[in-house]
């Protein structure tokens, strides 16, 4: 695991942002796993600056969403194909086709998962997974006792999850079921990048750092890849130790 420890939520940003524009430089045809949330929002929204400003051309990615809320439209504006349009899609005037989204709309969500992997497989892989962690140490919506094993599916969210995203939903009707890349699936990516910011991800962290394989912070199975990096900024970082 390789740790960048920042100054700033802003520095914090500005390295995750950095880091994904250079793949985009670099691969010609890049492959990328994309997190929503309020975490990710400055990411985004400094990614496609400086996209714009180095005039990069990135219509010949491929982008896939690591998750999508059940029983939500689609064109909902809390849904995450919603978030992906609002910072990145119309922003940089890409076509939606380059976009993949978890597909709830399928009439039998027991397939539905084993259909997106499928495409992710057919596009090569993931070579590169962003990902933010709730605080409860959840991946993606891989809730506490989420399997190491487990792979893209409807995935039953907890209270606190909700919770942490009602303000997304003011008439207070926060979907309960969500369909997600499963531990296995993210696993699968050739590395991954994950951002911490702020205190409430404090406890979350402390616990992924002192731990491993536990499924009750299923954070910490991401410890065994090869190619993880870890970015927090100070209040993210304010109860770890690098002397464990």
């Amino acid at each position: 695991m390789r740790i960048i420890i920042t100054k700033s939520t802003s520095e914090a940003v500005d390295v995750v942002s950095s880091l994904l524009l250079e793949k985009l430089n670099s691969h010609s045809k890049l492959v990328l796993g994309l997190a929503t949330g309020k975490t990710m929002e400055p990411v985004y929204e400094q990614l496609v600056e400086k996209i714009v400003h180095n005039q990069l051309d990135i219509k010949s990615h491929s982008f896939f969403m690591l998750d999508e809320y059940v029983g939500l439209p689609l064109d909902h504006p809390s849904s995450f194909k919603s978030y992906v349009t609002r910072y990145l899609i119309s922003p940089l005037n890409l076509k939606e086709s380059l976009f993949s989204f978890p597909p709830v709309d399928h009439v039998n969500l027991n397939k539905a998962g084993e259909e997106y992997e499928q495409k992710i497989r057919s596009c090569g892989g993931i070579d590169l997974q962003l990902l933010g962690i709730g605080t409860n140490g959840h991946i993606g919506f891989n809730e506490p006792g989420s399997s190491v094993e487990s792979r893209t599916r409807v995935v039953k969210l907890t209270e606190a999850t909700r919770k942490a995203n009602e303000a997304q939903f003011p008439n207070g009707n926060v979907p309960v079921e969500a369909l997600s890349m499963g531990v296995a699936s993210i696993m699968d990516a050739r590395e991954m990048l994950m951002l911490a910011t702020g205190s409430s991800k404090a406890d979350a962290i402390k616990y992924l750092f002192n731990h491993h394989d536990d499924d009750s912070c299923p954070a910490t199975f991401l410890k065994s890849h090869p190619r993880f990096t870890l970015v927090l900024d100070p209040d993210a970082a304010s109860k770890i130790s690098l002397n464990i």
